[in-house]
């Protein structure tokens, strides 16, 4: 696993940058094109005051879900918030890991063997640095990650990893029962009685399943009940990785520009 991983990771990484490139490059042409934004139209009577960007953020992040989701298809609102508290700090926790990992290198410092559980080496192999940051929730990396910090780190992610496991088996049922987008209950007096059948896509299905792997491979390393289960936890989340800027995860790459600009307009009341 450890040859696999030595192999795959310059490749993936050449896949994600090489993706992420061609998916970001029509919104970067449009950075470097003058258009006149349009906004709200002008001639219509609205009294409303500018929101405000951080009001007009929180309004496309949580009226959605408050106003039509969670009244259409409860399991799946509850899942879907499980799961995005769940991977926010999990993937926040693998990033901080990663920058203090190449501090740490930057400045000569040894870094855990965890194939050889050892505090100390030079193993600056890909698939030791891998399992570094995707095992951060083991004692060893911990430890050398956040020192002091490790166990308030550990309770945190903890919490996740439940939140994780709880959120995914939400977000499977209603796909295996074919409630993936659909209505299942009323959502307001005038759509009384509207139901909204479901659909089964293949490529979510995969893709969940591929995160329910991860999430039980970190819990199987965090409890020490397999050894070496670290590197196909990281060989998982390298795959992952790789998966985004091709298939619906993508919208994890480009949510911080999506949202700069939903936000900018639901402010001005351009969008409802």
């Amino acid at each position: 696993m450890e040859t696999f991983l030595n192999i795959y990771t310059p490749i993936a990484l050449l896949l994600f940058f090489g993706g992420v490139a061609l998916r970001m490059g029509r919104w970067v042409k449009a950075m470097f094109v003058y258009r006149t934004a349009r906004g709200r139209n002008r001639t219509f009577p609205v009294t409303s005051s500018n929101l405000g960007m951080i009001k007009g953020a929180a309004e496309v992040l949580i009226g959605p879900v408050t106003h039509f989701h969670q009244k259409a298809n409860r399991t799946w609102s509850r899942g879907y918030a499980l799961y995005h508290a769940a991977i926010i700090t999990e993937v926040t926790g693998y990033s901080i890991s990663t920058l203090i990992l190449l501090a740490r290198i930057a400045l000569g410092q040894p870094v855990p063997d965890i194939a050889l559980q050892t505090a100390e080496s030079f193993n600056y192999t890909p698939a030791n640095l891998l399992t570094i940051v995707f095992g951060n929730g083991e004692e060893l990396a911990a430890h050398f990650l956040f020192g002091g910090f490790a166990p308030v780190f550990l309770a945190i992610t903890w919490v996740a990893v439940i939140f994780a496991v709880l959120g995914n088996l939400h977000l499977l049922f209603t796909l295996l029962t074919r409630r993936n987008a659909a209505v299942v209950a009323d959502i307001d007096r005038a759509s009384a009685g509207v139901r909204v059948k479901g659909r089964l896509t293949w490529d979510r299905l995969a893709v969940r399943l591929l995160i329910f792997a991860i999430i039980w491979t970190e819990l199987l390393a965090r409890l020490d009940v397999v050894p070496g289960i670290v590197f196909f936890h990281a060989s998982l989340g390298l795959a992952l990785f790789t998966l985004f800027p091709f298939t619906y995860l993508f919208h994890m790459v480009y949510n911080v520009v999506a949202l700069y600009y939903s936000a900018r307009r639901r402010s001005i009341r351009a969008i409802a």
